[in-house]
């Protein structure tokens, strides 16, 4: 089929199109198909396509196509997508990875300009890829910590009726002090 023939292509008949036919599936077919086709397509369908016939997809392409379809996607046709393509599949996934991204630090990006000269020096961690999720995961932990958690706080599970329940296993220990020892002569400084 012309890649031409492409052009008069719809939802429906995306989507009665077999799986299997998408294998011959090319870049400039894919560059003559309307948009609003992709409402048609599934994850089958995509697992067939061949990973360089995305090289004829665009933004309005990924925009119309379902979220189940994603299912059927590679890493090897998301890496032959052009630039800006899977950005448009699922604007929410934007936000996640810029927190992500946020966590992590922009590795290998220029250091901002200090003008005034007030930041300190890029320490040992400036080279840790890891350093912003240490970071963000500490400051959850003391954050918890500050709230009680891990400090003996009740289960919180437990009805208050529920009668004597064992002490946790931080709780300071209530034992008696052992009478036959006598207390110390001179205390220890």
């Amino acid at each position: 089929m012309p890649p031409e023939a492409m052009q008069g292509m719809d939802a429906d008949m995306m989507s009665a199109m077999p799986p299997d036919a998408m294998a011959n599936m090319g870049p400039d077919m894919m560059t003559n198909m309307p948009p609003e086709a992709m409402e048609g397509m599934d994850a089958d369908m995509m697992s067939a396509m061949p990973p360089d016939a995305m090289g004829g997809m665009d933004a309005p392409m990924m925009t119309n196509m379902p979220p189940e379809a994603m299912e059927g996607m590679g890493p090897d046709m998301m890496a032959a997508a052009p630039p800006g393509v899977m950005d448009a599949a699922n604007p929410g996934v934007d936000a996640g990875m810029e927190a992500l991204g946020a966590a992590f630090g922009d590795q290998g990006a220029p250091p901002e300009p200090d003008p005034m000269g007030t930041a300190p020096p890029p320490g040992p961690e400036a080279d840790d890829p890891m350093a912003g999720l240490d970071a963000a995961l500490g400051g959850a932990m003391d954050q918890a910590t500050d709230q009680g958690a891990g400090a003996g706080a009740p289960d919180m599970g437990v009805p208050p009726d529920a009668g004597a329940v064992d002490a946790p296993m931080d709780a300071p220990s209530e034992a008696p002090e052992e009478p036959d020892m006598p207390p110390p002569d001179d205390p220890i400084v």
